[in-house]
């Protein structure tokens, strides 16, 4: 058993006494794929289940929600991402339930422009970013896979790694052996705690709001206001419709539900410019506002022997690079691809990490970099911003151009 904080279960050892069970080897005669178990029916997990499905690998997805979540607001999609979308089939399909980003504008919190970026142009035939609703997103991609495919309600509850597989028990008491088990299972993951006996998350000084609300006419494209230790970002997902994300910063985790309502938003953002008042003072009390420290894992781990990780459960980190879902749908179709290509013995992992690991720990590096120039004082930043922007965000993104 990996992991010391669980207890060691016994699992049956005969795989012929495990073939009606979710992942079993099937009918004798049968000639077996792959027995693959997805841990968590998030963006990443089923993006993976389409990818693998793709190759002619049915894999077996649990998902310890009852039901398919729809909370969250809004995502906005680099071009990258909207790249791995299309190796999934599905960049039309995304598009006609989106926004096309064309420019991304940088403000004040009085609403004096610092900077703008073509970002159609930057990102060219690689993509075009996106503004959707996470739920769009995400139901999208539950109608490919099929609700029916997904066992709602069921978590991960241990694991037994040997040389050619892995034993796993859930939740509900099922046993199956697998060949290989992705924990797609989020920020908080089971399956990293358990095989890397580690569930830290770093907090990263920082609160943020995320909510849905009308966009206001004078705003088009990605939009931020920026003030002392504070941003508020307007992302166009629908038509008249903005994903809106707000953070602040703060040295500890603030867990008072009143921080969620819309009056403490109000005082947050006070003096910012027309477009952020007008939006909060329209917000009634009751408007859904979805209130969370921002966390980071603090350790990248993309996977063990026979076990990987993908998405936040692997490398949760910073948003303001805009790369949480992309990152996690470049997983899942390089994930894919090399299940296909190389199987699912000891090869897998390290091609794994030599294709993924580079290009995880870059864009952690740029967030790092874009947190402390968030950091420095108001009249530095904004005349940094004003001066270095664009190139800023080019040497940012340049390598994300290149297929993963």
């Amino acid at each position: 058993m990996v992991g010391n904080d669980v207890p060691r279960m016994v699992l049956p050892l005969n795989p012929r006494a495990l073939d009606l069970l979710p992942g079993g080897v099937g009918p004798a005669g049968a000639e077996p794929g792959p027995r693959v178990l997805i841990v968590g029916a998030g963006v990443a997990g089923l993006a993976l289940a389409l990818a693998l499905r793709q190759r002619g690998v049915s894999p077996t997805l649990i998902e310890r929600a009852p039901a398919l979540r729809t909370e969250g607001a809004g995502l906005y999609l680099v071009g990258a991402a909207t790249r791995a979308l299309r190796n999934l089939g599905l960049e039309a399909a995304v598009r006609e339930r989106a926004s096309v980003i064309v420019t991304q504008s940088l403000f004040d919190r009085g609403g004096a422009m610092l900077a703008r970026t073509d970002v159609e142009a930057f990102w060219g035939a690689c993509g075009q970013c996106l503004g959707v609703s996470r739920a769009a997103l995400h139901s999208l991609l539950a109608e490919q896979v099929g609700s029916r495919s997904v066992r709602f309600g069921v978590g991960l509850r241990a694991l037994q790694q040997e040389p050619e597989r892995v034993l796993a028990e859930c939740s509900d008491g099922s046993r199956a052996v697998y060949d290989l088990v992705v924990g797609a299972d989020g920020i908080h993951s089971t399956v990293r705690s358990l095989v890397f006996n580690d569930a830290a998350v770093r907090f990263r000084r920082q609160m943020s709001w995320r909510f849905v609300a009308p966009l206001p006419a004078k705003i088009s494209g990605w939009t931020v206001f920026m003030g002392p230790g504070r941003a508020f970002l307007y992302v166009p997902i629908a038509e008249r419709t903005a994903y809106c994300y707000a953070d602040l910063v703060e040295d500890r985790p603030c867990e008072d539900p009143a921080a969620a309502r819309p009056d403490r938003l109000r005082q947050v953002f006070r003096g910012f410019a027309r477009p952020v008042q007008d939006t909060l003072a329209a917000l009634e009390d009751d408007h859904p506002i979805h209130y969370a420290p921002i966390e980071e894992v603090a350790t990248p781990q993309l996977g063990q022997g026979r076990v990987v990780l993908i998405g936040d459960a692997a490398h949760a980190m910073s948003p303001n690079m805009a790369c949480g879902a992309g990152m996690g749908l470049e997983d899942a179709t390089v994930l894919a691809e090399l299940v296909a290509t190389h199987g699912v013995g000891g090869a897998l992992v390290p091609e794994l990490m030599r294709r993924r690991l580079g290009r995880i720990e870059w864009i952690r590096a740029q967030s790092e970099r874009r947190d402390r120039m968030r950091a420095l004082p108001s009249w530095l930043r904004n005349a940094s911003l004003r001066m270095l922007w664009n190139r800023i965000y080019a040497a940012n993104y340049r390598p994300l151009l290149t297929p993963p």
